[in-house]
């Protein structure tokens, strides 16, 4: 969608102001009768030199406060009453009226957050000790700000201090939860894991919640027009695997239009992707729920072994429905023994073996049917036939020892799927 200069849903409005004005620059209307309300924030970023990859920047609940010619972009996702209000950006006005202020988002938006979206109590606890780690944003250009389904678009082109050239997407819409979507709170990382929020403080203890979607409606993944087409099946089948994990059909796939890629912010994309890096994906939520809002995944093509093409497209399989484990919210899983899940990192053989069960559509892997409809549906977890867990952060918890040779596992000398 191009620039508008007029929408409908009143909060946020874009425009091109005319170079007479004040020189081409683009800016983001904003109606000072939303000063006072609460929006959410949420920050991508893809690197475009060198190591190619994909990160998120933590989700935030930010509020407006002019001052003089500047407006405070002010992090208010600590709900303690005690808690101070963190400046998150400074937003120079270029222009107003009696109803709007002009903003310069390219020039407000100078850093970007380190701390990733998806977390978890290994990597920062169980109380919200903030990361303040940031990395500074250099000859920075606005490329285009556009509205998406009640979502203001804003990307960035820049370059950071060590010369990698990257492209910050912003996504900036008003904070309305959804008011059918319920938290499930995780206790412990003992038996299962998913990503979560960052700790909050609610009424005597802090908590955290798992990252997962709302299923009051269907779950839509959007594949690529860049999949080949002799691909497609197999990463239909990939993604399709976790509706027998549901027990019902919760997940949907469409095709994406031509010209959408990830990340977008009005599809969860599936795409085919060169480069560097490994298959991958990831998520972003809402901060204080826990509802996934955004998931894309990121298929490396390189990844798959050499063999034919139905060997290919099975491993195909086993690639995408652990990705999409992880843009459902599900944490790897590398407990010895049999195979449980396909959260897991295995030798090839067994990889295959799964793409050509998924193939078959045999029924999903005990640890992915009992921990999915937990979490998602409250089915109760039976601790007594739920199989083995552990993951990245937990002494001893490795996929192999020794790691795979090329030849016996991933391609690439063990690479495996984030």
């Amino acid at each position: 969608m191009g620039l508008l200069s007029v929408l409908t849903a009143g909060f946020l409005m874009t425009t091109l102001v005319s170079a007479s004005k004040l020189g081409a620059v683009q800016t983001a209307d904003f109606k000072k009768a939303e000063l006072d309300d609460r929006f959410l924030l949420q920050v991508s970023y893809e690197q475009k030199s060198g190591l190619q990859d994909f990160r998120t920047s933590r989700s935030r609940i930010v509020m407006f406060h002019r001052d003089g010619a500047v407006l405070h972009m002010l992090d208010v996702s600590d709900t303690r009453a005690s808690a101070p209000d963190h400046v998150f950006a400074t937003i120079p006005i270029r222009d107003e009226d009696r109803d709007t202020l002009s903003l310069d988002l390219n020039e407000g938006f100078d850093r970007v957050r380190s701390e990733e979206d998806r977390t978890g109590e290994d990597y920062y606890g169980r109380i919200d000790r903030r990361d303040h780690t940031t990395f500074r944003l250099f000859e920075r250009k606005a490329v285009s700000v556009s509205y998406h389904d009640g979502i203001l678009v804003f990307d960035q082109e820049a370059r950071t201090d060590d010369g990698r050239r990257v492209v910050v997407h912003y996504y900036l819409s008003p904070y309305k939860p959804a008011p059918d979507f319920h938290p499930f709170e995780m206790k412990n990382l003992r038996r299962f894991g998913f990503y979560e929020t960052y700790p909050q403080w609610r009424a005597d203890h802090w908590v955290l919640y798992a990252m997962k979607f709302d299923i009051h409606a269907p779950i839509v993944f959007a594949l690529s027009s860049a999949i080949p087409e002799r691909r497609r099946a197999a990463v239909r089948d990939g993604v399709l695997y976790w509706n027998r994990a549901f027990g019902r059909s919760v997940i949907r796939v469409i095709d994406a239009p031509s010209a959408v890629r990830a990340p977008s912010a009005a599809y969860n994309v599936i795409q085919w992707a060169s480069g560097d890096f490994a298959s991958t994906s990831y998520i972003q939520s809402d901060p204080l729920t826990g509802q996934i809002l955004h998931a894309h995944v990121f298929v490396l093509p390189e990844t798959m072994m050499d063999g034919d093409l139905e060997q290919q497209n099975d491993h195909l399989r086993y690639i995408v429905a652990h990705e999409i484990g992880h843009a459902l919210g599900l944490r790897h899983n590398f407990a010895p023994g049999a195979a449980a899940t396909v959260m897991g990192y295995f030798k090839l053989p067994q990889i295959l073996n799964m793409g050509r069960e998924i193939r078959a559509g045999a029924p999903a892997l005990a640890y992915d049917r009992a921990v999915v409809q937990h979490v998602y549906l409250s089915a109760p977890l039976d601790l007594h036939v739920l199989p083995p867990f552990c993951t990245d952060s937990q002494e001893g918890c490795l996929p192999f020892l020794p790691m795979p040779k090329e030849s016996e596992g991933m391609r690439g000398g063990g690479r495996a799927p984030s």
